[in-house]
């Protein structure tokens, strides 16, 4: 692998490092107390930075401690208190005086600005570097994964960079976007995937952004705090803030290395081995038994691997009087678990930030891109679950497909190794986002007055090119003839935004923080594609269509833009009564005339109880209550472009319509709503922040309510009431109710050991209120594999979004469900009344007595985290569980029955285990059999370190190993109690997943 020598001559650098060093001891003593009471304060820490060489206050908040001579600071903590770093030089004693409210007086970053932790009204909960999960990370949205309350982040599969979803309290909408708005160092990103037809899925957008340059995520959950960027902001928002060097810091250089290995979590596949399959065939297809092979493949576990991986990242910081630069340079290659997929970045940052003119303007300027090259998994997990075990993966004989074993018929699944070893999908991504920020004080015209611009530009070129040979078995015609396809993308956004800052205090009771400003972003999409097929020859490979004899191809230019006025007013009242109001106005292209322009107004109310004389009484048991109440409304225009405008689209090249012997290409027109509107999303949110025993303890509880109205879906028209039968428009109201608890506790800090845990839980409950121009049935969603458009969940009023709509299956004594093709009420047919039950009493089963049975979204989520150091030795793992939370296995409905054995002419398919307890003859895609609950809890990292201590000139080495997706406990039968369920292709369905991988990594940082 690249950089392999690299990475071994950094192992043998550790190995020569050697970690104990003599030096000319110094006695340093005194007394730390606090700040407000002058009490001494017992157990206060006292180290020397950078290293573990420390002491703690004893009863008498005195302390002594040795250091080598040389040392120059002393750093001096306590929990719930500001830290402070003291110069020693030349001094024996020192006293120490530490003010309470550490936490409180970090300033949180949100929407166009920061303010202090206490002084925050909304719901905002920030994650630092410190307490990211650790591990292989490809996406960054994966550092937080159970690390905040009633925040879901869910890969759809457990391909390396695949897509995520994300779901903030919930999701919002139905058809229009769950994701929340990703906002980088203030620039407001496009996170939307490229996928492209006739390609497997792309790959996460935001695998571009290194996760060791992110410094902290913060989360803005509910409308008080969100509603700043109005209509993106109804899923959430998340900000994320890079590393950054700091003003005066000597310069300093970071490494980190890691390798890792990995190995799929859940071997089992659920199906037949190749003797279970000749026993079955033996029993229930007695006439198919001449057709079976003699050989005994495992065709799952020959689509996998051990997956390989390296990362490398170096950085460099510092700063001056008036300056601060961090450069970054990355690259990471991660080898998939299915064979074929891989993903490599090679990333680079550039931070620097400038003041000028005596402090008055600071100039910002940001950097980052990457480029980044992927191989794709084909699909050949679903082939590898339906192959006849019995069969061969080579026949010698077979030259016309590659020496590979297939049954040539089209229904037919394909041999998964001739998939993997043939056919290549690939795909190049370059992604660079710049920007630059202005911010001007102008202090000497009006007191407390800034200015500030942000100009940006976000370009992504991608590629993606797939070729099957003429030696592989065509998917969708019988002739071999092989194809080439291609798609170029290029998706540009450009930013300014200008805002002004007011802030002025009217003299000690009342302190005023405001700030209005205009923004203008712009998108530009252009595609590319061509297809191209009947290849005369193999030997131009991926990269050159030319021996094609049929082509067909085109391109798509797309624009849309956002104009937006946004306001905010922070009013602080004696410093206990704390008042915020939003306001936002965005004009989107999205939509038509009449609609286009939409207002997203919030208000929030904060009481600092602990401020109040009558609070007293409660101090000997808090260190901080405070009250929020926040209400708002936030919009949603993530919808396709165009949805208000007649178009027309023209038919691809093989459905062209002929005449005589010539085939024309058509346009037909497209289906339009001229009405189309904002889905608006109101919240109202009630919490409580506190903090116990001097801040060793601090959490809060929230409460919220969220109404989504004019709810956006694609729905089904009567016949010629549109230019087509399925039309995007406004269709009804959904809510979300729940509660939160966060809680985050020290339970022990000595001078040599601390231990840190978080917890979180989150209950969230969805129902849909109402749908117009639909009838009670209800709107049917959810596609399956198994028949033709089968669907198996419906949004309907009362019922949770997504519910799943299935027959209620009739159950023998033992609580199995009864098999099908038996007469068991003996009214002379056996047919649906005799396994399913009759529920609405009409004297017979059909799709009315389907019911809306549970659903995919959890009840609860919740997350643990712990940390733990001792003496340079730190142990960390992050555990996270759903309750109630239910999937569909399609995998065991499509494939468990007897029938489907011998269901295509000429060739054998594979059965799901399944079958061997239901006996099903035929599929029975509808029963409630297949809806088994999902609940599940996952050791999500697990990581041991090790810090050498005391190398020379503040020189920082760390060594560690960490396992990611160690174990999962769950009931479900299927391979991942988590697959697609967060909201890619179809939540709560389980259809041929891309397995999850177990990873075990080593590795080390390097500070000088």
């Amino acid at each position: 692998m690249r950089l392999k020598l690299l990475t071994n001559l950094l192992f043998v650098l550790v190995l020569l490092i050697y970690g104990q060093f003599a030096y000319a001891q110094n006695t340093v003593s005194g007394t730390v107390t606090d700040g407000d009471t002058n009490e001494p304060l017992i157990g206060a820490n006292i180290i020397i930075p950078n290293t573990i060489t420390g002491t703690i206050s004893d009863l008498d908040g005195h302390y002594s401690l040795s250091v080598p001579e040389g040392t120059t600071q002393l750093q001096f903590s306590f929990i719930g208190y500001q830290s402070q770093t003291v110069d020693i030089e030349g001094k024996s004693t020192i006293d120490v005086v530490l003010v309470a409210g550490q936490d409180l007086q970090e300033v949180v970053v949100v929407g166009y600005g920061g303010v202090k932790k206490e002084d925050v009204t909304g719901v905002v909960s920030a994650v630092s570097s410190e307490d990211f999960n650790k591990g292989a990370i490809v996406s960054p949205e994966q550092l937080l994964t159970g690390k905040i309350a009633g925040v879901q982040i869910i890969g759809s599969n457990g391909e390396p960079g695949g897509q995520t979803a994300i779901r903030i309290r919930g999701g919002t909408s139905i058809t229009a976007g769950n994701e929340p708005l990703i906002v980088i160092d203030g620039i407001p990103i496009d996170n939307k995937p490229h996928d492209p037809g006739g390609f497997s899925k792309g790959r996460n957008p935001l695998n571009f952004l290194n996760p060791d340059d992110i410094e902290t995520f913060t989360v803005l959950k509910d409308a008080s705090a969100a509603a700043i960027y109005g209509s993106r902001g109804a899923n959430g928002v998340i900000l994320i803030t890079t590393k950054r060097g700091k003003a005066g810091e000597r310069g300093k250089i970071e490494y980190g290395v890691y390798v890792s290995t990995s190995e799929v979590a859940n071997e089992e596949s659920g199906m037949l081995t190749a003797d279970e399959f000749r026993n079955v065939v033996t029993g229930k297809k007695p006439q198919a038994l001449e057709s079976l092979g003699s050989s005994n493949t495992d065709w799952y576990s020959q689509t996998l691997q051990k997956g390989k991986g390296q990362n490398h990242s170096l950085s460099f910081m510092g700063g001056g009087e008036n300056l601060n630069y961090r450069l970054s340079g990355s690259f990471q290659e991660i080898e998939g678990i299915v064979r074929g997929s891989e993903t490599q970045r090679t990333s680079y940052s550039a931070n620097m930030n400038q003041s000028l003119f005596n402090n008055k303007l600071d100039v910002n300027t940001s950097l980052k891109g990457a480029y980044t090259k992927d191989l794709f998994d084909i699909g050949v997990v679903g082939s590898a679950l339906s192959f006849d075990p019995t069969q061969a993966i080579l026949d010698p004989t077979n030259t016309a497909l590659g020496g590979y074993f297939e049954y040539g018929n089209i229904n037919a699944p394909r041999n998964p190794v001739s998939g993997i070893e043939q056919v290549v999908t690939r795909g190049k991504t370059f992604r660079n986002i710049g920007s630059l920020g202005l911010n001007y004080k102008f202090d000497d015209v009006v007191d407390g007055l800034s200015a500030k611009m942000n100009l940006a530009y976000d370009v992504a070129n991608i590629e993606r090119r797939k070729f099957q040979p003429t030696t592989y078995l065509n998917t969708s015609v019988s002739d071999i003839t092989g194809e080439h396809r291609a798609e170029d993308a290029t998706r540009t956004s450009v930013l300014l935004e200008t805002y002004l800052n007011y802030k002025v205090a009217l003299g000690d009771s009342h302190d005023i923080d405001l700030t209005g400003g205009y923004s203008y972003q712009e998108w530009n999409e252009e595609y590319f594609f061509l297809r191209g097929y009947d290849l005369t020859t193999d030997v131009f490979g991926i990269d050159n269509a030319r021996s094609a004899t049929e082509f067909e191809g085109g391109d798509v230019v797309i624009q849309n833009k956002l104009i937006s006025f946004f306001g905010r007013l922070n009013y602080n009242i004696l410093d206990r009564y704390l008042f915020t109001v939003n306001f936002r106005r965005d004009g989107s292209t999205r939509f038509g005339p009449a609609n286009r322009w939409g207002n997203f107004p919030s208000y929030a109310f904060a009481w600092r109880i602990m401020q109040e004389d009558f609070a007293d009484g409660l101090s000997n048991t808090f260190s901080d209550l405070k009250l929020r109440v926040g209400y708002g409304t936030i919009g949603n225009q993530e919808i396709p472009n165009f949805g208000y405008l007649p178009r027309y689209s023209f038919s691809q090249f093989d459905a062209r319509y002929q005449f005589g012997d010539e085939f024309v290409t058509t346009a037909r027109p497209n289906g339009y709503d001229a009405n189309l509107k904002w889905e608006e999303t109101t919240t109202l949110n009630v919490g409580v922040d506190f903090g116990i025993a001097n801040g060793r303890i601090t959490g809060s509880i929230e409460y919220y309510k969220k109404t989504t109205d004019d709810l956006l879906f694609t729905v089904n028209v009567p016949a010629g009431t549109n230019l087509t039968d399925r039309v995007l428009t406004n269709i009804g109201e959904i809510e979300n109710t729940g509660i939160e608890l966060a809680v985050e506790a020290y339970l022990l800090n000595t001078a040599n050991f601390d231990w840190n845990i978080g917890f979180n839980a989150a209950k969230n409950n969805n129902e849909v209120l109402a749908i117009d121009r639909i009838s009670n049935q209800g709107i049917l969603t959810g596609g399956i594999s198994g028949g033709v458009g089968n669907n198996v969940q419906i949004n309907q009023v009362g019922s949770p979004v997504r519910s799943f709509y299935v027959f209620q299956h009739k159950l023998d004594n033992n609580g199995n469900p009864l098999a099908d093709g038996v007469d068991y009420n003996d009214d002379g047919t056996a047919d649906l009344a005799d396994i399913y039950e009759d529920l609405n009493n009409d004297g017979m089963v059909n799709d009315l007595d389907k019911r809306a049975y549970e659903k995919p979204a959890p009840d609860w989520i919740f997350g643990f985290s712990s940390s733990m150091n001792y003496k340079g030795v730190d142990l960390g793992f992050t555990l996270r569980a759903n309750v109630g939370n239910f999937v569909y296995n399609n995998n065991a409905s499509q494939r468990g029955y007897f029938d489907r054995i011998n269901e295509g002419a000429g060739f054998l398919n594979n059965v799901h285990e399944s079958v061997l307890v239901t006996n099903f003859t035929r599929p029975q895609y509808f029963s409630d059999y297949y809806v088994q609950d999902a609940s599940f809890l996952r050791m999500e990292n697990l990581t041991l370190g090790y810090t050498i201590p005391n190398l020379p000139n503040g020189m920082k080495l760390r060594l560690y190993a960490t396992g990611q997706n160690l174990f999962t406990m769950t009931e479900y039968t299927g391979t991942d109690p988590e697959v697609s369920s967060g909201g890619i292709a179809d939540p709560g369905i389980d259809n041929n997943p891309y397995p999850r991988a177990k990873t075990f990594i080593f590795g080390l940082n390097l500070g000088l």
